[in-house]
């Protein structure tokens, strides 16, 4: 259970890093605060999943 709990915030960086880069291209601005308002969102999100199954 704990790898699981691990992947969550892996993919959720993996993921956000990635919408961010593609946000900040769709919206014309610099690609690097894309990337990094993108991996904080994408962290947080699998910081919550990993916690709630922590809970369970």
């Amino acid at each position: 259970m704990n790898e699981w709990r691990e992947s969550a915030v892996g993919l959720g960086l993996i993921f956000g890093t990635a919408a961010g880069m593609l946000i900040s291209l769709l919206f014309d601005f610099t690609v690097a605060y894309g990337i990094v308002v993108g991996s904080i969102i994408g962290y947080l999100i699998g910081l919550i999943i990993s916690i709630s199954a922590m809970k369970r």
